[in-house]
């Protein structure tokens, strides 16, 4: 008589059984051993029902949340149109009591912040390399053409040092363009620092500058100095 292949590989055969005691099938459990599993058919028709529901139901959120993710970004467009970062300012739009120097140096601050902001979007645009690039050149040289005068105390000196750190080490530049939230709490920290470096002694500086300058009582040579 010949024998009995044993089943190969490890998958375990469901029986399909409608008895009442659907485990009550010796010749199956001696032939299968472990791999025999029994499975009443009502409840195998029971979970295909769940199952096909489920995957109706995963259907009908993915759609939801396709739908939803448009939406969302249809009105941050909007916003970003309507709430875009002003660089101008009413409040200097006809200069600081007469001195126009005040508000276009403001002007190129906000221009400042604007640039600085949009790192994030520039690295997924141009690539992390071009936003890089970007931040170490034309970004690094704005902010030194905007402290216009010298730091007036050695913590102030020791705060643009640390600005022009961040601006000159890889890791730390690879934090400003990041595109995530880490990204933007490094880029906002980074304006907030700029904004406390020296901007102060600079509007000062102009100040005293412009109206001297008007009436002639500074030359060239001392103003270059």
């Amino acid at each position: 008589m010949p024998k009995t292949e044993a089943p190969r590989g490890n998958a375990r055969r469901a029986h399909l059984c409608a008895c009442p005691d659907p485990t009550a099938h010796p010749e199956l459990r001696s032939y299968l051993g472990r791999q025999y599993v029994a499975v009443r058919v009502a409840h195998y028709k029971v979970a295909i029902k769940a199952l096909k529901f489920a995957g109706k139901r995963i259907d009908d959120l993915t759609r939801d949340n396709v739908s939803l993710a448009k939406e969302n970004a249809r009105l941050r467009g909007t916003l970003k149109g309507r709430f875009a970062l002003n660089v101008a300012t009413p409040v200097l739009r006809n200069g600081l009591g007469d001195r126009t120097a005040v508000g276009s140096y403001r002007e190129s601050l906000g221009e400042l912040v604007h640039l600085v902001n949009e790192l994030g979007i520039r690295a997924q645009v141009a690539g992390r390399a071009a936003a890089e690039l970007f931040l170490m050149g034309p970004v690094k040289l704005d902010i030194e053409s905007l402290w216009t005068a010298p730091p007036v105390t050695e913590e102030e000196g020791l705060r643009r040092d640390d600005i022009r750190h961040r601006l000159s080490v890889p890791h730390e530049r690879e934090l400003l363009i990041r595109p995530d939230e880490i990204g933007e709490r490094a880029r906002r920290q980074l304006i907030s620092d700029v904004a406390g470096s020296g901007v102060d002694t600079s509007v000062q500086e102009l100040v005293r500058r412009s109206p001297a300058l008007r009436m002639g009582k500074v030359s060239r040579s001392d103003d270059e100095d």
